[in-house]
Order: C-alpha cells, then structure tokens, then sequence
C-alpha cells in the first residue's frame, strides 16, 4: 500500500506537470493525465485494488488538479488582469532563463475607460481648459469690417506683418534669382501699382467700422512676377504680388481693381491672423486629446474637415469685401463678375471645376459670382454715394488712352 500511495502520487504529480506545461482543453486534460497514470502502471493496480470506479475518481481528481495549475500558470505567466487603482490592463511573462517581463499598463486612455477616478480628473481637466478656452475666445474677438462677423485674433498686429514681411522678402529674393521679378519701371508693374494703391486708400480710409487698428500706417508694396500662373495673393502688412499669368486676362482697370480689391480685403479681415489663431487652437486641442485620453489625431484629416471649408468662407468673404472696396474707390464694381467669369472659363479648360467642393481652397466661380452679385446693389449704391459716375466721366476716354500705354498696346 505504501508504493501503491507513493506511484499513485507520483503519477498525480507528472500528470499535473504535464497539463501544465502544454495547456490544452479540459479533455485533453483529462487524456494527459490518463495517459500519466498508465503510464505508470496505475490503472491495473487501482483495478485490483477496488475497480474502475476508484480509477474515474483519481482522473477527475486529477484532471481538477491541471485545470487548477492550468488556471495559475495562465495567470502568472503570459497572462492580463487589471490593477485595482486605474484598471489598466498589464502584460507579464517569463522568458526561458526565469526571469519575469511586466509590460506597458497599455493606451493611456485605457484608465479614462475602466477607472471612475479617471473619468473624473479628465472631466476636471476638461472643464478648466474649456472655461479658460472660452475666457481667451471672448476676451480676443474681433469685428470683421464690411461683413461685421466676430472672429477670435490671438496674434497682435505687430507680429503679423512682422511675419509678412519676412514672407514678401523671401518671395522677392527667389523671384530675383530666378529672373522673374518684374522691374519698378514696367508698364505692367506701373498699373498694378497705380491701381492698388488707389485701392488701398479705399480700404484704409476708416469705412465699414470693425477693428482696423492693423489698417493704421500700412505699407503698401505691389510687385508684379513673371509666370504663366494664373493667380495672385497678399500676405500681411499691404504686400501684393500679381503674375503676369493673371494680367493677360484682364481688359480693363475695373477688373484688374477686382484682383486688387480682393487681394485688400483679405488684409482688411485678417484672414491670415485668423488661420494663424486656428492653427494654434487645433494643435493644442490634439495635444490635449492624447494628454488626457491618449488619442492620437492625425493632422491630414483636420485639413479637409476644419482648415479648408474656412479657406472658402475666407475667400467669399474678400470677394463681398472686395466689391464695396472696389466701389468706394471709383471702379465699376460690376468689373467683378466679367473678371470670375474669365476666371471660370479658364478653371473649366485646365479641368480645375472637376475638384471636389470639399478638397478645393476656393469656391468654385459660378458660386463666387453669386455671392457677389448678391451684393452688387450694395455696390453700386456706394458707387453712386461717392460720386464715382461724374468723376469717371470726362476721365473715361483719357483712362483708356493711359490703359493701353500701361499694357504695351499703344
């Protein structure tokens, strides 16, 4: 009985050993450990000592026995379970030398899921940064002229065309080392500057309310590039380059006001300040997104879903500013909409209204002529409150001579 006790133990042993180094299914479980017990002569002499059923109590005991290991070896090596305070999940394992790895306490917003404590200190967190977001917001908007609309500016007037005009130098320096810069003295460079500041004067002159502190003291520079690009722009501080692409489409100082006039508008409205100030906004709220709830936030997305479709307000809303400044300075407002109408031809030839509304940087321009003659009656009546048919009148014919010198035509 004494060897009989001590086989029977060792089989018990080897099955468990077994089970436990190959986990398995409970019946294969139950398979290793029969195969343990025959192995060791066991099933014969339990059968001689008291029959089958003495042998079906040692295999469940047995096979108890390895799910049991089974069971702590799953939880001690390899296994997850959840620390109590922020219920993060947890990693450990044993390498072959018996040494045991705890890995990472997995994404941080792991916590804000499974912890109640957590929760509430992001809940805390979001409340004070939204409270303080919502203090800057107010305390920094601003009064677009003209359209009257409250934006937020967190970039102060200084610091913006101090940044222009690092932009504008920079433009000038690639354009002189490539040839391109068109000389002050050109009849091209003479009427865009001519008009653009008879432009400027009408957008600086105090009219359409809103903040215009910025407006105070502008230096305005109107240079002209030699490329087939159909376009134009102004960065901060009154700086405008033209391209000579654009100018070949213009036929009369009303349209070539319109580019101008548009251009102004967006130094008028701060639209650069503004993108700036978003930009700012976006970054620190997917800094604080993965702060808090560890969520990473690509930045391509937020291009299509935020920056873009104020790219197009921004454009529409020059345009609308753009008319009534073109207006107030004495140019046929209705210069406007032959100009886009140009522009649309061209955009439809080089396949560019193809563009999805939702990736394009500007409306498209049967959109953009809609907006503006919704507000030509607004423009003509500050045409007309200026004075501008009486003033345009025995000039017109003297205008067209200059205008045919300015283009090389004469």
């Amino acid at each position: 009985m004494i060897l009989l006790r001590r086989r029977l133990a060792q089989a018990a042993g080897w099955a468990v050993a077994a089970v436990a180094a190959a986990p398995r299914s409970p019946a294969a479980s139950s398979d290793a450990a029969q195969h343990a017990l025959a192995s060791a002569g066991i099933r014969s002499s339990m059968s001689r000592a008291g029959g089958g059923s003495a042998g079906s109590v040692w295999a469940a005991w047995v096979q108890r026995q390895a799910q049991q290991q089974q069971q702590h070896a799953a939880g001690c090596s390899g296994g997850r379970w959840r620390v109590s305070s922020w219920q993060q999940v947890r990693q450990q394992y044993t390498d072959n030398r018996g040494y045991q790895h705890f890995g990472g306490r997995g994404r941080p917003y792991a916590a804000v899921v499974y912890s109640q404590d957590a929760r509430r200190r992001a809940v805390r967190w979001l409340v004070v940064l939204g409270a303080g977001a919502a203090v800057v917001w107010v305390t920094s908007r601003q009064e677009v002229p003209y359209t009257g609309r409250m934006h937020a500016i967190l970039v102060d007037p200084e610091s913006e065309g101090e940044l222009g005009e690092q932009t504008f130098k920079q433009v000038l320096t690639e354009a002189r080392m490539q040839g391109t810069l068109l000389p002050a003295w050109h009849p091209a460079t003479l009427a865009v500057r001519r008009v653009g500041m008879r432009v400027a004067r009408a957008a600086t002159d105090g009219y359409g309310g809103g903040f215009q502190r910025h407006l105070q003291d502008l230096k305005w520079e109107f240079v002209v590039i030699d490329s087939p690009q159909v376009n134009a722009f102004v960065v901060p501080g009154g700086k405008v380059v033209v391209y000579t692409g654009l100018l070949r489409m213009v036929r009369s100082e009303d349209e070539l006001a319109a580019v101008l006039a548009h251009e102004s508008a967006h130094v008028v409205a701060r639209h650069a300040a503004e993108r700036i100030t978003q930009m700012g906004a976006l970054e620190v709220a997917r800094m604080l997104a993965y702060w808090v709830f560890g969520l990473p936030i690509p930045a391509g997305p937020l291009s299509a879903i935020f920056f873009l479709p104020n790219s197009r307000k921004a454009e529409t809303e020059a345009d609308v500013i753009g008319i009534q400044i073109m207006a107030r300075a004495c140019y046929d407002p209705s210069g406007m909409v032959t100009m886009f109408e140009k522009m649309g031809r061209a955009e439809a030839k080089d396949g560019g209204d193809r563009v999805p509304k939702f990736l394009r940087t500007h409306p498209h321009s049967s959109d953009r002529i809609k907006a503006i003659e919704k507000m030509m009656p607004t423009a003509e009546g500050l045409y007309e409150m200026n004075g501008c048919d009486s003033a345009r009148g025995p000039l017109a014919r003297f205008r067209a001579v200059v205008q045919r010198l300015d283009w090389g035509q004469g």
